[in-house]
């Protein structure tokens, strides 16, 4: 079983290829199923993804499920600024996904992680070198301090050349190029 992380997918968003490098490799009328294929491509069915927010722009409760009845893998989804709250509850009631709130904590080996949709400069245990991993920016935000990652699918193309999702091995990679960063009166001891 293998854990994925990602965010901002934006399924059934018409104009996310606009403004992001999708248009290089889709366009408005295939982009939800290009999505579904290239989740599908690297997830597996016992495998598990947390969605950081912002999975879909649709209007019906019908069109997240005709999406989450195709994708592989069970699905965590953080709500993002885009999600329409009710529609996750409902998900994971239906059993499309796995469970959906605001935050989560979950571990990469022992290191904590946060995940919540936005960056934010104070996460849980920070001082002792836990990781916060976020979306919302596409790409767009690299002032974050200390063990801090954008896992949204165009910082994935920005870092490695091509749209897919984090791994773990990615994460731990990449946090191990940051430097710890304490922003708030905790002193690791």
């Amino acid at each position: 079983m293998a854990i994925f992380y990602t965010s901002d997918l934006h399924f059934h968003h018409n104009n996310i290829c606009k403004f992001t490098e999708r248009s290089k490799v889709t366009n408005a009328q295939l982009h939800t199923n290009w999505l579904i294929n290239l989740w599908n491509t690297q997830v597996q069915p016992g495998d598990i993804v947390y969605h950081l927010g912002d999975f879909s722009f649709a209007k019906t409760y019908q069109d997240y499920v005709e999406v989450l009845s195709q994708l592989h893998g069970q699905v965590f989804l953080i709500q993002g600024n885009h999600d329409n709250p009710q529609h996750l509850k409902k998900l994971v009631q239906d059993n499309y996904a796995v469970w959906q709130g605001t935050y989560k904590e979950v571990s990469i080996d022992s290191t904590k992680v946060c995940l919540f949709h936005y960056p934010i400069s104070a996460w849980n245990k920070q001082h002792y070198g836990s990781y916060h991993l976020f979306g919302h920016c596409h790409s767009n935000f690299t002032k974050v301090k200390g063990k801090a990652l954008d896992v949204g699918l165009d910082n994935a193309y920005k870092l490695f050349g091509q749209h897919r999702f984090f791994t773990e091995q990615d994460i731990r990679d990449y946090m191990n190029t940051k430097k710890l960063f304490i922003a708030d009166n905790h002193v690791n001891r």
